[in-house]
């Protein structure tokens, strides 16, 4: 991979990315200079700015997806417009762009793991990102949900939310068939699609202006709507990886 497209945002989501994605394709890196993302798909495409700056924008929404889905304080980050070859062509594009500054902080538990006899503990898992992105190749509904997840905005709404859920739900084959998964209690599919639909939960956020009959008897509020929908993704991800 020689083409990569450098990225901003806070630290704290930058380096979850960089924690996320570390090898593989797309890779997230830190470099001297800053972020960088790099992946087979942009090579080849420096002279060609539209087709480079499209496929840019899409790895990095869907990286910013599998990101929201795995860290509920993950917040999105963006291209700065700066494309580099390391081919050693030593080619480049810039588009100069303002950014509002941030600040934000980020508790650690800081500790030594080790196991109930006091051996060493076990080598980490591999990152789950690129397994996730992997998905994309042979479920087109896993990018199609990381399309919508990889918004770039902070928060997610109602109709963001419940695509996501139809989409899972169409997946698994039909409300029973998700239900019987049992990949989230069933009780909270019932508050969810309460809450997302009904505006007398969730008000001018709602899907629906007028609904018949009573507010359900559990409601969830969006942001317990959107730590749902991640929950369901992750679960329904998992089992395709299967």
């Amino acid at each position: 991979m020689v083409v990569k497209a450098r990225i901003e945002g806070h630290v704290f989501d930058l380096d979850t990315l960089c924690e996320l994605f570390p090898a593989g394709d797309p890779r997230i890196s830190k470099e001297d200079d800053g972020y960088y993302l790099a992946s087979q798909d942009m090579d080849g495409l420096i002279d060609e700015v539209g087709r480079l700056v499209e496929t840019a924008a899409l790895l990095l929404r869907r990286v910013v997806g599998v990101a929201r889905a795995l860290d509920s304080s993950f917040r999105p980050v963006a291209l700065t417009g700066q494309y580099t070859d390391d081919s050693g062509n030593g080619k480049r594009h810039h588009v100069v762009a303002a950014a509002a500054a941030e600040i934000r902080v980020k508790a650690f538990a800081v500790g030594v793991v080790t196991s109930a006899d006091g051996s060493p503990p076990q080598p980490l898992p591999p990152p789950q990102g690129p397994l996730y992105m992997q998905l994309i190749k042979t479920h087109p509904d896993v990018s199609d949900v990381l399309d919508i997840l990889g918004k770039p905005r902070v928060s997610m709404t109602w109709v963001d939310l419940y695509k996501v859920y139809e989409i899972v739900r169409h997946d698994a084959g039909s409300d029973s068939a998700l239900k019987a998964k049992a990949w989230v209690p069933e009780g909270d599919i019932s508050a969810f699609t309460g809450s997302a639909n009904r505006p007398d939960v969730s008000g001018t956020e709602a899907r629906h202006a007028r609904l018949p009959g009573g507010s359900p008897k559990r409601t969830m509020t969006l942001a317990e709507g959107e730590a749902f929908i991640r929950k369901l993704v992750v679960a329904w991800w998992d089992s395709l990886s299967e």
